[in-house]
């Protein structure tokens, strides 16, 4: 037998459009004759190929299909049984109906347990059409539940090629469907996760993961960004597509996801940004370092003048002097430094109100005096984005940078910021009617040639001399409120300025945590004794007085090496540990692993002016430990002090 010969499988229409093509298994020709006509009396229409011995069987199976197989039972030389299993063994799908002169019970069931569809006595041939009908009727819906079945199959073997996760969840957010590209993305195997819910598995960011799907539910479509993570619960940053399917009576009844890793992208974005920061900052440097300077000589020459200033009242003059210039060059470093790390992409309720007030300090100290600058906003009524600081400071920072440099004689410089609701499309196609905040930053200066225009968000197109900006500025900005779903606008006319319209979408009824002030009482100490290791004597010393002053005994160290020599030596009253972290001979995380050792339970704080050492803090798997950032005041020492003593 050739198992490559056609499987006779019949078409759908095969009862209405054509003849039923029926080979007709017997060796007596009166019952061939006998069937052919009872069928024609019936006008079933039939094309029958009559044939009465094995070879000729399957010769005829070999040359062309047929819808439906009758056979005697009994035959010389060839049983109708084995003539069933040489079928079922090489053309599994067509029906096999046996047409005998007598049969009973037993080999009726033997002839079922070995595939055949039906049979029909000679004598009671009125079940011979209604037989044939059912026969043929279900070997063609068995026909298109494989087809289904191979297309299914076919469609998965595709999807499982794709590098993309694709997974399909029902309305209840329970996955029934896992393809390979998911497994590998999310490290998880289609066996541990189908039946099992999405949001028990994946979802890091369930307040978005419910935008999102109300929005499918809503529109049929969604498209976005999701914090998620790996069955090892590592975080994974995804490109999230959902498309609603509903069934036949247009409920919904599953949602199909297709997830792109963009984790490093991601990361390659945020160290772009963060280089792109810093030549922000750069061309910042000499108003920086002009503000800086103003705000030190103060506290060098009050200092100066204290040591011989016997008045009581003077000397309070020149210690605010020094406090209030102090704490200005803080705020400006600080400011700086948080601007040029980034928050890393967090995101969450922003008040813009309180960045451009930022970014109005810094232009006001930085910026040239040739330069009037003003700001136009309703502080108290603006409305709130969702989205990363960071990049909304940098948007500020690169657009009134561009407006600066575009005014070197000077001009006039301003941001203002309002509400907008959108009800129509603005700009383009892709813009979505709705609340916005929108800030202007506009300026009076050379203003951008019309054949630029078109150009000005283009990756490292500048029209700047090579040393004075290297073209990212801009399209750094355009990639921040894409990323944002907002959208841009520009006004200028040579010679009369320009003017930046950046539409952020808005949440009207959300607000920002905004940190509760009130008085409080400095806390004060019983007598606890306090191990302090700092490198730096005038640190040191300053906060053993400080302490000790406030009712704490201290004892304090140079390096982590004498620090626990220290506490060895008292170890029995030391209450907490107040440390450094960059530090010679041994540093502070060294001096901390090595003092829990002696006494796990002792409180920790570390206080460091470095970011890194930060990023060692939230490593160390350490616990009771407290971040006390450089500089700090004496009522954060003393509250952290006393938070610390209470754990």
């Amino acid at each position: 037998m050739n198992p490559q010969a056609p499987e006779n499988i019949p078409s759908r229409a095969s009862l209405v459009d054509r003849a039923l093509r029926v080979l007709h298994l017997e060796d007596n020709e009166n019952d061939r004759n006998l069937i052919r006509d009872w069928m024609q009396e019936q006008k079933f229409s039939t094309e029958i190929t009559h044939v009465e011995n094995r070879a000729d069987f399957v010769k005829a199976l070999e040359q062309k299909p047929f819808d439906i197989i009758l056979s005697d039972k009994a035959l010389p030389g060839f049983d109708g049984l084995i003539a069933l299993r040489f079928v079922r063994a090489n053309f599994p799908h067509i029906p096999f109906v046996f047409v005998t002169g007598s049969m009973g019970e037993e080999a009726a069931i033997e002839t079922i347990k070995d595939g055949a569809t039906d049979y029909v006595l000679k004598d009671r041939l009125t079940r011979l059409i209604p037989a044939v009908q059912r026969a043929v009727r279900d070997s063609e819906q068995a026909q298109k539940s494989r087809e289904a079945e191979e297309k299914i199959r076919q469609q998965a073997a595709l999807l499982d090629k794709a590098q993309d996760a694709i997974f399909v969840k029902d309305v209840e957010d329970r996955i029934v469907y896992w393809n390979k590209s998911a497994e590998r993305i999310y490290g998880l195997p289609s066996a541990q996760v189908v039946g099992r819910k999405v949001t028990e598995l994946l979802s890091s960011d369930p307040f978005k993961y419910e935008v999102a799907k109300q929005a499918v539910l809503e529109t049929g479509n969604w498209t976005g960004e999701l914090l998620t993570r790996k069955g090892d619960g590592r975080e994974l940053i995804v490109e999230s597509r959902w498309t609603l399917v509903r069934n036949e009576n247009g409920s919904p009844q599953s949602i199909l996801v297709i997830d792109t890793d963009i984790t490093e992208k991601k990361h390659l974005e945020a160290n772009f940004l963060r280089s792109q920061r810093m030549d922000s900052i750069g061309t910042l440097a000499g108003g920086i370092s002009h503000d800086l300077n103003n705000a030190l000589a103060p506290v060098l020459m009050s200092a100066e003048i204290l040591r011989d200033c016997k008045d009581e009242a003077s000397r309070k003059k020149f210690l605010d002097i020094i406090s209030s210039g102090a704490q200005r060059a803080t705020d400006l470093v600080k400011q700086i430094l948080n601007f040029a790390r980034g928050s890393g992409g967090q995101s969450g309720p922003v008040k813009l109100s309180r960045l451009i007030r930022e970014i109005g300090k810094m232009i006001l100290d930085t910026f040239p005096k040739s330069i009037s600058f003003s700001v136009n906003m309703s502080e108290n009524d603006l409305w709130t984005v969702q989205g990363d600081a960071t990049e909304f400071h940098q948007i500020l920072l690169n657009l009134c940078v561009n407006a600066r440099d575009a005014m070197p004689t000077g001009g006039r410089l301003t941001l203002s910021a309002q509400n907008l609701t959108v009800t129509r499309k603005v700009t383009s196609s892709n813009v979505v009617p709705g609340s916005y905040v929108v800030i202007s930053v506009s300026d009076t200066g050379t203003g951008i040639p019309p054949a630029v225009v078109p150009h000005i968000f283009e990756p490292f197109f500048t029209t700047k001399l090579g040393d004075k900006g290297t073209g990212l500025g801009l399209s750094t900005v355009a990639g921040i409120v894409k990323n944002h779903n907002g959208f841009i606008e520009v006004e200028t006319q040579p010679g009369n300025g320009t003017q930046f319209r950046i539409h952020l979408p808005a949440s009207p009824s959300v607000a920002p945590a905004e940190a509760q002030t009130h008085e409080m009482h400095l806390p004060t100490g019983h007598g606890e004794l306090i191990l302090m290791i700092e490198d730096e004597e005038a640190v040191r010393e300053l906060t053993k007085t400080t302490l000790e002053s406030y009712g704490y005994r201290v004892v304090t160290a140079q390096n982590g090496v004498q620090g626990i020599d220290r506490f060895k030596e008292h170890e029995s009253e030391i209450r907490l540990l107040v440390t450094d972290t960059d530090m010679p001979y041994m540093d502070g995380m060294g001096a901390i692993r090595a003092i829990k050792e002696l006494k796990p339970t002792l409180p920790v704080i570390i206080a460091s002016g470095s970011k890194s050492d930060a990023e060692q803090l939230r490593q160390a798997d350490v616990e009771q430990m407290k971040n006390l950032g450089k500089p700090y005041s004496l009522e954060q020492l003393l509250i952290a002090v006393s938070e610390g003593l209470r754990r």
